[in-house]
């Protein structure tokens, strides 16, 4: 729907970029860091798998992904509730 219509496909990628800026890694690594240390992670062994650079891949990958999920299905709640509307 989105990729057969430049506007609607310009849109998706600003609101995608929206979504990303307002996403902070630092607090996705809080919950999961949460969740971890419950499940008896130690801490260190934490800090270490952090500092590889495969975790910040990682996770920029999972916010890149995570936030384009929301925003085709935000983009098409805007859609519909427009419709609705007219």
């Amino acid at each position: 729907m989105f990729s057969s219509n430049y506007q609607l496909s310009s849109e998706l990628y600003d609101r995608h970029v929206e979504l990303i800026d307002a996403v902070s890694v630092s607090e996705m690594d809080e919950t999961f860091d949460r969740s971890l240390l419950r499940a008896g992670v130690r801490r260190e062994i934490l800090e270490a798998a952090k500092e590889s650079c495969e975790f910040e891949e990682l996770m920029e990958s999972v916010k890149r992904e995570l936030t384009s999920i929301i925003a085709r299905m935000d983009m098409a709640d805007k859609i519909d509730s427009a419709r609705t509307a007219a």
